[in-house]
């Protein structure tokens, strides 16, 4: 079968029996000992300019471990 007659042609996939079926290990399955998980928190405000932030409360609530700011991360 040449190239032309593959070209827009379906293909089977072979990873979908296992989707479809919930047998697929996915990313958010994987569960190892002491990992943690992250959360991004962005504007949602489109070209916002972000003057103060106040991370104090987070950083008491059980089972935060870390919090980061953009101040944190210079260098």
């Amino acid at each position: 079968m040449g190239i032309a007659a593959m070209v827009g042609a379906p293909i089977k996939r072979r990873e979908d029996p296992r989707l479809i079926t919930g047998q697929a290990t996915y990313v958010d399955d994987i569960k190892l000992l002491g990992m943690l998980h992250m959360a991004v928190l962005r504007s949602p405000y489109g070209h916002a300019r972000i003057v103060s932030i106040n991370t104090q409360a987070v950083r008491e609530l059980p089972g935060v471990t870390a919090v980061y700011t953009a101040e944190d991360l210079r260098g």
